[in-house]
């Protein structure tokens, strides 16, 4: 059974790892489990993209950080997603953000979006992290005509222009899409480039521990105690970077603070050179639509096709049969010509949405400890750049305590879900209503 973050009380070493393309694709480089009492100066939970980052930035900074994972690097949503690097996180876009806090403020929330994909590309080029970084067209589909409208008024000359029905049918063979958007982009192996983040800390002089789970944390005169099966981490500060892969009672700065849902993928066989040339899935190419419950697709470097969306509601629906078959069917309607196509992977992850669509990096107790999640399943670029802002907010750097003091995703706590314990009827509810809205 799949591991619920809202059900099951933590993650062992024991549970299993995703059946993933992925998983076929690369082998985590493995790092021995803690068996001993350890102190260190700042200790990380989790070892996804936001923890590998920190501990990244710690390290290079000459820091004594030890980092721990209950299972391996990129075990959760950071080896289970798409490989979207994309300008921007969570569900919020640029205009959506002026209209809430300013423009000033979406100015300053756009220049982060740029630096988390600089930094992600420079630390690929930077540690020889050989992920499959590809170049490639965005479409950011139009699931109707007030999208195709609002989208044709967005384009612009150049880079970022707007393809219009006729024409994306003639392209791509696509089935109810009224036009895209696009313009640049790139995807890469999630799991190549969580694993060479790791090999990156490791490298700088963090201590890497997998297979560790933290079965507690408690606070102390001088810090924090952190409990695991073979040992006891006495850490100064603790960065929280479990995401949606969080138990559902950890630490008060995070509990329900963030809501876990399953986002779900199949792959199928390699496409056939008449697929290909009838559904123009021939090159690099990532495409997610304006739903609100979206889709995401992608090609894959041996001529695959990646199509994503939601999932079930329960970790314990996570593997089934219905589940997949929606997704084939989602497949097959927007891409006709993949019809009766084999799959030959389906496997699905957790997402951390915040109550309010944006995700944050906090710290509190006098910089003692600090969280960053909630990026709402667009954290590959972002979660990096939040993993470095937390480490550089954790030691007291003056540019991170000067320069982002004004932005919310560093001014403001993660808002607490009202009636936690509701959260999953609430989005019973949602799911039913988009079928309708849609």
């Amino acid at each position: 059974m799949s591991y619920d973050p809202l059900v099951d009380t933590r993650i062992s070493a024991s549970t299993a790892a995703a059946s993933s393309y992925w998983q076929t694709t690369h082998t985590p480089t493995p790092y021995p489990s803690l068996k001993n009492d350890i102190d260190t100066d700042y200790v990380v939970i989790g070892a996804g993209y936001t923890g590998l980052s920190a501990a990244l930035t710690l390290a290079e900074a000459g820091q004594s950080v030890t980092l721990i994972d209950a299972r391996h690097q990129g075990f959760g949503c950071a080896g289970r997603n798409a490989g979207f690097v994309l300008n921007g996180t969570g569900r919020l876009g640029v205009d959506a953000i002026a209209r809430k806090w300013g423009s000033a403020i979406a100015q300053g929330m756009a220049d982060e979006f740029t630096n988390a994909v600089d930094l992600l590309t420079s630390r690929i080029e930077k540690h020889n992290i050989a992920c499959d970084l590809t170049a490639g067209d965005y479409l950011k589909i139009a699931h109707n005509k007030k999208q195709a409208r609002r989208q044709e008024q967005q384009a612009t000359t150049g880079a970022v222009h707007f393809i219009n029905q006729h024409d994306l049918k003639a392209q791509f063979g696509m089935a109810g899409a009224h036009g895209a958007l696009a313009q640049p982009g790139m995807t890469l192996n999630p799991l190549k480039y969580a694993d060479g983040l790791a090999n990156a800390a490791k490298h700088a002089g963090a201590t890497l521990c997998m297979n560790t789970p933290a079965q507690s944390l408690t606070r102390t005169p001088t810090g924090f105690d952190i409990v695991t099966p073979e040992g006891t981490i006495c850490a100064k500060k603790v960065l929280i970077a479990t995401n949606a892969y969080s138990p559902r009672s950890f630490s008060s700065p995070i509990d329900n603070r963030q809501f876990p849902v399953q986002s779900s993928i199949i792959v199928t066989a390699p496409l056939s050179a008449a697929q290909q040339a009838e559904t123009g899935l021939d090159r690099p190419l990532s495409m997610m639509d304006t739903r609100m419950m979206k889709y995401y697709y992608r090609t894959l470097p041996d001529g695959r096709v990646l199509f994503g969306g939601r999932g079930a509601v329960k970790g314990k629906d996570a593997h089934s049969p219905q589940q997949k078959a929606r997704m084939v069917n989602a497949l097959c309607d927007t891409f006709p010509a993949l019809t009766g196509i084999a799959i030959d992977y389906f496997w699905s992850g957790w997402v951390s949405v915040a109550l309010d669509s944006l995700p944050r990096i906090y710290v509190e107790d006098n910089d003692k400890i600090g969280y960053a999640m909630g990026y709402c399943g667009s954290g590959v670029s972002f979660a990096g750049l939040a993993g470095k802002r937390l480490a550089e907010r954790m030691m007291g750097a003056e540019a991170a305590r000067h320069i982002h003091t004004q932005l919310p995703l560093y001014s403001t706590p993660l808002p607490r879900y009202p009636f936690a314990n509701l959260r999953r009827l609430g989005l019973k509810v949602l799911y039913s209503w988009a079928k309708v809205a849609e």
